[in-house]
C-alpha cells in the first residue's frame, strides 16, 4: 500500500520541488502532497522540460519555426501541460497558494487556450 503521509513542499517557477523554502528571493508555491501526488507533479514538470528541449532542437528550422500551424500545435501542448501543473498546484496548495493562483487568473486563461 502506498504511503498516504502528506508532507509540505515548495514549488518554484523553474519546476524545482523541495521540502525546504530554500531561495527566499524566488516566489514559491507551498503545497501539501503525498508521494503519488508529488510524483505526478514532478512528472508534469519533466514533460514540460522535455517538450521545451525537443522544440529547442528545431531552432534553425524555418520550416518548423515559421509554420504557424506547427507553432499553434506547439503552444497548445505547452498550455495543456502548464494548465495541468497550475491545476495540481492549486489542488494541493495551502489556502495562501490557492489564493495566489486565483489572483494570478492563470487557470481560466490557460483553459481558454487549450
Amino acid at each position: 500500500m502506498m504511503d498516504e503521509t502528506r508532507l509540505t513542499f515548495y514549488v518554484n517557477p523553474k519546476g524545482e520541488i523541495s521540502t525546504l523554502p530554500a531561495d527566499e528571493s524566488m516566489h514559491l508555491f507551498e503545497i501539501t502532497a503525498n508521494e503519488a501526488e508529488i510524483e505526478r507533479l514532478r512528472s508534469l514538470f519533466r514533460d514540460l522540460h522535455e517538450h521545451n528541449k525537443k522544440e529547442g532542437k528545431h531552432l534553425f528550422s524555418s520550416r518548423v519555426h515559421f509554420n504557424e500551424e506547427y507553432a499553434h500545435i506547439d503552444r497548445k501542448e505547452d498550455n495543456e501541460i502548464m494548465f495541468e501543473i497550475y491545476r495540481q498546484i492549486f489542488i494541493l496548495g495551502t489556502d495562501k497558494t490557492k489564493a495566489e493562483v486565483e489572483e494570478m487568473g492563470v487557470l481560466p486563461k490557460l483553459n481558454e487556450l487549450r
